[in-house]
């Protein structure tokens, strides 16, 4: 099934008061994502300093694995737009396999095969435009996902493309 990441998800599986809230009784939305991305940080301050003060006493955080001929390995971190995946396995000391998943392809996921929608899609449906000459309520809702979005989404009418560019316009 597909699965929303970023700080509105995390902050609903946390069982954060106000964004199980909000969810709970106006569903998630644009507004809802922005407020959970400006939480975010505040929340993590406090505990990046202390992982700060930690890494400043005589503590070892790397240590290299030496040469790997053989073996495999993964990487999942919450990053900044959500959950981001790494996937390698090494043969013979070459890689035979890499694999990465962004959070965009979590959210931005295409339809499935039996036709089920990705997070960013649900999100836009139903979504009120006010101009459709410029449909920059369909802009927020993509970047209140991710905000890397900014300068790759356009929307096209009849193959072309339509609106204004969004390119150099920050979330």
């Amino acid at each position: 099934m597909p699965a929303e990441t970023g700080p509105l998800a995390e902050a609903v599986i946390a069982g954060h008061p106000l964004f199980a809230d909000l969810v709970r009784r106006h569903g998630p939305s644009a507004l809802v994502r922005q407020l959970a991305r400006l939480v975010r940080p505040v929340e993590l301050m406090p505990v990046m300093e202390t992982w700060l003060s930690e890494a400043a006493e005589d503590v070892t955080f790397y240590n290299s694995p030496g040469e790997i001929s053989d073996g495999e390995g993964c990487g999942l971190i919450e990053a900044t737009r959500g959950a981001l995946g790494h996937w390698v396995r090494i043969e013979g000391g070459v890689i035979r396999h890499y694999q990465i998943i962004t959070p965009t392809a979590w959210n931005a996921s295409p339809r499935d095969g039996g036709g089920t929608r990705g997070p960013i899609e649900e999100a836009l449906i139903g979504t009120p435009v006010q101009d459709l000459s410029n449909p920059v309520e369909l802009g927020h809702v993509v970047r209140s996902f991710d905000p890397c979005l900014v300068c790759t989404v356009h929307t096209i009418q009849r193959g072309r493309r339509a609106g204004r560019a969004t390119a150099g316009i920050g979330p």
